[in-house]
C-alpha cells in the first residue's frame, strides 16, 4: 500500500490533465478507531497480518516494484491509481509510463495465488492524515504528539472518529437474535 498525498496537480507534460484528481487514503483511513497498542498480550501470529512463511519475500518484492514505479512516474507519489482490473478511467487504466500501473493497494490471496488491486479514498475523519490532524500537528508540533500519547480519546475527538462512533452506537440499538 502506498500512502496518499495531497493532490496539487495531476498534469503530465504533453498530456491532458485529470479532470477529477482523487486523494488516496493512508493505512488508517479504513479504520474507525484510532491507532493503539494492538499487539499487547497477543501471540506472534496475532500480532502480524503476515503469518505465512515466505510471504515477506513476496511483499518485499512488490514493495520494491511499487516504489520504483512511483519514483519513475512523472507525477511521483501523486500518480493516479487504477480502480481495479476493469478500470474504465483512461487516465488510470493504462500504463502512463514504461513501468506500468501504479496501484494504491495490492491485496494478495495465497490460497488462489492471486493479487487484487484496490484503490482507497482518503477519509475526512482519519486519525492519521485528516486535515484536522495534520493541521493540529503542523500548528502544535511536539505538544500535539505528547497530547495524543497522554490523553486517551484526544485523537478520536479531534479527528471526528468519536462522533462517528457515537452515531453508530445510536443507530445500532437493534436487538439481534
Amino acid at each position: 500500500m502506498r500512502h496518499g498525498v495531497k493532490v496539487r496537480s495531476t498534469t503530465i507534460p504533453g498530456q491532458h490533465a485529470a479532470t477529477e484528481a482523487e486523494e488516496l487514503g493512508c493505512y488508517f483511513c479504513n479504520d474507525v478507531v484510532a491507532p493503539a497498542d494492538s499487539v499487547k498480550d497477543q501471540t506472534l501470529d496475532q500480532q502480524c497480518t503476515v503469518t505465512r512463511p515466505g510471504i515477506a519475500a513476496i511483499a518485499s518484492a512488490l514493495l520494491v516494484e511499487l516504489l520504483v514505479s512511483i519514483l519513475q512516474h512523472p507525477l511521483r507519489a501523486s500518480a493516479p491509481a487504477p480502480a481495479g482490473r476493469n478500470d474504465p478511467n483512461p487516465l488510470t487504466a493504462r500504463a502512463d509510463h514504461p513501468l506500468g500501473l501504479v496501484p494504491h493497494q495490492i491485496r494478495g490471496y495465497l490460497a488462489s495465488f492471486d493479487n487484487l488491486l484496490i484503490r482507497g479514498r482518503n477519509y475526512d475523519c482519519c486519525s492519521a492524515c485528516s486535515d484536522k490532524i495534520v493541521e493540529a500537528y503542523e500548528r502544535d508540533g511536539w505538544e500535539f504528539v505528547k497530547r495524543a500519547i497522554d490523553e486517551r480519546g484526544f485523537v478520536e475527538e479531534l479527528s471526528g472518529l468519536a462522533e462517528v462512533q457515537r452515531r453508530a452506537e445510536e443507530a445500532g440499538d437493534i436487538e439481534w437474535e
